[in-house]
């Protein structure tokens, strides 16, 4: 049996789990900096209120695994990413205690919602960053990162770091969409008509950019030429869906796309990078920690992963249904 490669697995569906699901919220999030009335804010909270806290275990998954399974990799990616990584880290840490605090200090609220909006903008644009910096290629001398911390913010990885805050825009608009009525639709609506298009032309500058920067991009284009042809189609039909069911019904159908239009992409990336668990430099084989840590590792996942995404359906199933303007204690 193949563990690394099950390893390798668990991790890219750790970080699907993670965009999908926590995309939006954070997308959401960044939409209150342009949210003028406080009503609209507070029901733009409130729709993200019950999933918004789960999200995040997917990320620690992901770090764990590549500690656990990969410690060869964590060991030359984290001090390639170590600022972008900690300035995620102490957003995501600053929209908890930012999301509690507006909810108890009212007179103070519109300070909290932007520091909310702020710590949201911050962590998406570091992931992209992160992103962006993968696909760049760190340097590596042997098994340790030869670079300096500074090498991610480069050209390339800072429009990375605005496509993908752009994208959690998308989802976040989507899901306003999807879960708002009223008044909030239609601030949705117009999001959703700038921010797409936005979206579209940063991927397609980016993509263009990293065939230039980095030559195993184009090697991968090569070997999977009609794979990544599928995926880039399937991207693109989601998003005409998504364009097209912008202000219609049923409201689901633009998040519904927008999922598969992201999830359409991740895969794509992962198709570029793979056999490397360090991108174009170390394979996921040469980087893998003992057979044990291996077993140790999936034998976790196998237990922890069906309970969190039980919890994270579970309450996306009670609290289905548009979000009530005055929030689920109303």
């Amino acid at each position: 049996m193949n563990l690394p490669l099950l390893s390798a697995c668990f991790a890219a569906l750790s970080v699907t789990f993670y965009v999908l699901l926590d995309g939006f919220d954070l997308g959401v999030g960044a939409l209150l900096l342009l949210q003028p009335h406080e009503g609209s804010r507070d029901h733009m909270v409130d729709s993200i209120t019950p999933t918004w806290d789960g999200n995040e275990t997917w990320l620690i998954m992901t770090g764990v695994t590549l500690l656990a399974a990969f410690p060869i990799a964590y060991g030359i990616l984290m001090p390639a990413l170590y600022l972008p990584v900690i300035v995620m880290l102490l957003a995501l840490g600053l929209r908890g205690v930012s999301f509690e605090f507006r909810a108890q200090a009212k007179q103070y609220r519109r300070k909290w919602d932007l520091v909310f909006a702020l710590g949201s903008i911050t962590a998406a644009y570091m992931q992209g960053l992160i992103l962006g910096a993968l696909l760049q290629g760190v340097s590596v001398d042997g098994i340790a990162f030869s670079g300096s911390v500074f090498d991610c913010f480069r050209p390339f990885p800072l429009l990375c770091g605005v496509c993908v805050l752009v994208a959690y825009a998308v989802l976040g608009g989507c899901w306003l969409q999807f879960k708002a009525t009223a008044l909030l639709q239609k601030f949705a609506e117009r999001t959703l008509r700038f921010a797409l298009p936005l979206f579209a032309a940063t991927f397609v500058a980016a993509a263009r950019v990293s065939v230039s920067i980095q030559p195993g991009i184009l090697v991968a284009w090569q070997a999977h030429t009609k794979l990544l042809a599928t995926l880039s189609g399937i991207m693109i039909v989601a998003a005409l869906i998504l364009f097209a069911g912008i202000g219609k019904h049923p409201d689901a159908r633009p998040f519904a796309a927008s999922l598969v239009m992201v999830a359409a992409g991740i895969v794509g990336l992962s198709v570029l990078v793979f056999p490397d668990i360090v991108p174009f430099r170390v394979s996921l084989w040469d980087a893998a920690a003992s057979r044990l840590s291996q077993i140790f590792l999936l034998t976790g996942a196998t237990f922890v992963s069906p309970v969190v995404l039980g919890y994270s359906f579970f309450a996306y199933w009670v609290f289905r249904g548009k979000t009530p303007e005055k929030g689920w204690d109303g």
